[in-house]
């Protein structure tokens, strides 16, 4: 049976912004999805990061996963106070990068969060991440940011969907 993606919400930079948030995230589907293409301001690399519900604690654990077509790469951490959206795939104003994140089991309330994680830039390959979120809380807000100074440019677009289970 096909998964249906209903939108809940849709974002496009009409100027350059530090991070993009959604909030008030409707607990009525099984998972959500977060795709998001975008390329920086600056041209100094830099990870993409969020968060959740605001979460800033050290509660977020990551595996990753990484190939360019002639080398693979591959790192886990764990304490971490950011979600890793990508680790060795630094974007930039030099190339473009695309994500899909999903959010399973995103508002059930019995166990922590897994997180899926893959990207696609066009100037370092592409990664997979296994993430864990370690609260029980349901998401209803997610936070699209960089690890550091770093700002999306204008154009970049960010949707969420719910999938029904």
């Amino acid at each position: 049976m096909a998964t249906a993606l209903t939108p809940i919400a849709w974002q496009s930079l009409g100027s350059a912004a530090a991070s993009v948030t959604f909030s008030s995230i409707p607990g009525t589907y099984r998972d959500l999805r977060l795709i998001f293409n975008g390329t920086a301001t600056s041209a100094t690399g830099d990870t993409v990061v969020g968060s959740i519900n605001g979460d800033a604690g050290a509660n977020y654990s990551a595996v990753a996963m990484a190939g360019d077509g002639s080398t693979a790469s591959s790192s886990s951490t764990t304490g971490q106070t950011t979600l890793y959206l990508n680790w060795f795939t630094a974007l930039s104003s030099a190339n473009r990068n695309v994500t899909v994140v999903d959010y399973l089991d995103y508002a059930v309330t019995d166990k922590h969060k897994n997180v899926l994680s893959r990207s696609n830039n066009t100037a370092n390959g592409t990664e997979a991440l296994a993430l864990r979120w370690a609260s029980t809380a349901a998401i209803t807000s997610v936070t699209i940011k960089f690890a550091s100074a770093n700002t999306w440019a204008a154009g970049s677009t960010f949707a969420l969907y719910g999938i029904a289970g």
